[in-house]
């Protein structure tokens, strides 16, 4: 029996369900269950952040697989002989130079060839090709109008063993029409990533006795399952909520309306909270429902003692992206009216700015602070990956989202001994906070009874001491110990 984590890829930017699929790995290690991460897109030198993260050696990625593992031990080859059998044309600085003209231009990173692109006379690139290790991965080739027209994937001894071809699109964009791959002494021929992702699936479980799949990004797997030929289990994890509105009756989210047509291929759909599981099970009856959250605390965590006086008072906390649906003008500007009360306040918001994606909430919230001269006690600090002292010191976490499938930062702040303000929405906090025990569930968008529970604490140390010495009191379905049982209920089940 192996188990594999599916997902788009683990760079240096881990997201929380890459974060959630590794402490899965370790759990899975402890439970004795041989267990991989799968990812779909390649990621230049990825190898070298799965080290950093201790995870060499347990991620599967499909085009390193056709591609054939690196040979263990072979040294880096040297960066100045290779720039020597580039090209039969004179290099000088990383540049070819033919009649005053660029015909060879080499990239570095580091100390390392990154890229090469061969220019023709003309004036036009026809060919890039990328290195990691120094070894040649693949090349780029592009038309007359410097758009993308194939791209070819190289095994360990040079030979191509996977080709992606583009036509021209709308707004002269490259959109993939063929894939071609060689494997097993076949050639074999695919019209797109999902199904080649299917075929990938399908040699992974042809190598297995009892092969288990679980889904963590919807878009990259949802399609393959419905594609694979060989007999599987398969998994899809929640991570978010399954309806655009969070609730029982509403509108199923695009992949979650493909899951519920395909409950044949689905062996079941796992949601990390009670709540979830029962609304899921109601709208796609045909599949079994599991509850495991998607996160855990350490055993020893439940005995651990934080201390409350190196909180700093007034320090307000809301760790969450930066987009329209974590609501954060509400913490905002209640706590530019709270700053009138209590000076010393203090708001950091930790996480990413969706700059591209949700670029006027980004501009919106940056702006409103600094019109009001509150950039002196509100702060964006971005994304920070351990958030440890963090939670350690504030009075509070705030959150104030629209909806949530589960909220990784509430069950992180409590488990530090951080008190939880939230708006009692599906779903996960209410699980997680309980009134006057380690904090307070406030009815969703009623800010000014959000307002009044924050100053209320605040004007309270006590009662804030309160719910942080009892922060893990609600939590022990949350331990290593619990999920665990979870998990084996799911592997156990025939």
């Amino acid at each position: 029996m192996t188990h594999y984590f599916i997902t788009s890829q683990i760079d240096d930017y881990t997201s929380a369900i890459e974060i959630a699929e590794i402490q899965r790995l370790h759990l899975f290690d402890d439970l004795g269950q041989q267990a991989y991460i799968v990812t779909k897109n390649h990621v230049r030198n990825a190898a070298e952040t799965w080290r950093k993260l201790g995870i060499a050696g347990r991620v599967i990625n499909l085009f390193q697989y056709f591609q054939g593992r690196q040979p263990s031990g072979e040294p880096i080859a040297d960066t100045t002989t290779l720039i020597k059998q580039l090209t039969n044309l004179p290099i000088h600085d990383n540049v070819a130079w033919v009649d005053g003209k660029v015909r060879v231009q080499i990239t570095m990173a580091g100390s390392e060839i990154y890229y090469v692109d061969y220019i023709d006379q003309w004036g036009f690139t026809d060919r890039r090709d990328f290195y990691e290790g120094n070894r040649l991965s693949y090349s780029e080739y592009f038309d007359d109008n410097g758009r993308l027209n194939s791209r070819a994937y190289y095994d360990q001894s040079g030979q191509v063993v996977i080709v992606l071809r583009y036509h021209g699109g709308a707004n002269n964009q490259p959109v993939l029409s063929l894939i071609m791959l060689t494997h097993d002494g076949r050639h074999l021929q695919f019209d797109d990533l999902d199904q080649l992702m299917a075929y990938f699936l399908d040699c992974l479980a042809a190598a297995d006795d009892d092969p288990r799949f679980y889904c963590d990004r919807e878009d990259i797997a949802v399609k393959p399952f419905k594609l694979m030929q060989q007999p599987a289990k398969r998994y899809v994890i929640l991570h978010s909520t399954f309806t655009e509105n969070a609730q029982r009756n509403g509108k199923f989210y695009p992949y979650v309306k493909i899951i519920s047509t395909m409950t044949d291929k689905l062996t079941g759909i796992i949601s990390s909270t009670i709540n979830e599981a029962a609304d899921v099970h109601a709208r796609i009856p045909g599949t079994k429902a599991y509850t495991v959250p998607v996160s855990y605390l350490p055993n020893e965590r439940f005995n651990a003692h934080f201390d409350f006086s190196k909180r700093k008072p007034y320090q307000l906390i809301a760790v969450a992206r930066v987009t329209k649906l974590k609501q954060l003008d509400h913490i905002i500007d209640i706590t530019q009216s709270l700053h009138e009360i209590f000076p010393y306040i203090d708001l950091k918001i930790y996480g990413y700015e969706d700059s591209t994606s949700d670029p006027t909430t980004v501009n919106q919230l940056h702006r409103s602070v600094i019109d009001n001269h509150a950039d002196s006690f509100i702060h964006f600090c971005g994304y920070v990956q351990d958030l440890t002292t963090v939670y350690e010191t504030a009075d509070l976490l705030v959150l104030t989202s629209q909806y949530e499938g589960f909220s990784m930062a509430v069950l992180e702040a409590l488990g530090h001994g951080c008190p939880v303000v939230s708006y009692d929405i599906n779903y996960g906090p209410s699980e997680m906070v309980k009134n006057g025990v380690n904090g307070q569930l406030i009815k969703p968008d009623d800010t000014k009874a959000l307002f009044e529970t924050i100053k209320h604490l605040l004007m309270n140390r006590d009662l804030l001491k309160i719910d942080s010495e009892q922060a893990m009191v609600p939590l022990h379905k949350f331990s290593e110990d619990a999920v665990k049982q979870d998990w084996l209920q799911v592997i156990n089940e025939k």
